[in-house]
């Protein structure tokens, strides 16, 4: 697909979506997006060569042998594709723009950009008066569906942004007793720690954090997409694993 981009992570992105698109025999569907929308589909396609390796990947909810991205948090996610994900018996959907309801309370509800859910979970849709005026459907999925949500910022990482994925980390999974409980963590488990993928790199300082960050909760914050390093199974690279 031609590009008048410059910057040479848009490249491995799009090459990304014409793998994926000819691995599984699709076609798809792009409209000319910002940045952030092309870096969060990058992600996606990341997360899907992480599983890849161990488990068997489905597309879904195909329009007219396209796959539709939802880069969106207004967008119905029935109108939009997902990828199935099968390990044995296990069998887990990747989700773009879903909205979380948390178990902390009903009215605590926010839209990662992408989710790992178990197999079969329901996304409601109700019309709540304080939504769009009650003119649409507010959909979400109850937080006891989450294994893990997933946030891309195609940005520079501060300390505030790194921070501020706690409030994800803890709202979004009802499987975690507090922010540094790490018993989920195994070495060789199945899924993805919940991540927050940047595409800038940090400083001295930041790394520090970062680490720290990492060995101290359930979590990755993968940092420097924009440079190339979209291989979430870098044997170089150590990323928390979780098994929930």
């Amino acid at each position: 697909m031609a590009t008048t981009n410059t910057d040479p992570w848009i490249d491995e992105v799009e090459n990304a979506i014409t793998a994926f698109a000819s691995t599984y025999k699709l076609t798809y569907a792009k409209k000319e997006r910002e940045l952030s929308a092309s870096f969060e589909i990058g992600c996606l396609h990341a997360l899907t060569d992480f599983y890849e390796k161990t488990c068997t990947l489905r597309p879904l909810n195909l329009k007219d042998g396209m796959f539709r991205y939802l880069t969106t948090p207004s967008g119905n996610p029935d109108n939009f594709s997902f990828v199935e994900v099968t390990n044995g018996t296990d069998t887990f959907e990747i989700r773009q723009q879903v909205r979380v309801r948390s178990y902390i309370d009903p009215d605590v509800a926010f839209t990662p950009d992408m989710l790992v859910l178990r197999k079969d979970s329901t996304i409601q849709a109700k019309i709540d008066p304080d939504y769009a005026s009650g003119k649409r459907q507010f959909f979400f999925v109850d937080s006891s569906d989450v294994v893990a949500a997933h946030e891309c910022k195609s940005t520079n990482p501060f300390p505030e942004l790194l921070v501020s994925f706690l409030g994800m980390l803890v709202a979004a999974h009802n499987w975690l007793n507090k922010p540094t409980d790490k018993s989920s963590v195994a070495p060789k488990g199945l899924h993805l720690a919940p991540s927050l993928f940047v595409g800038g790199t940090a400083s001295g300082v930041h790394h520090r954090m970062v680490k720290a960050m990492e060995a101290t909760m359930p979590m990755n914050i993968i940092l420097g997409l924009h440079r190339g390093t979209w291989n979430l199974l870098d044997p170089a690279i150590k990323r928390n694993r979780i098994d929930v």
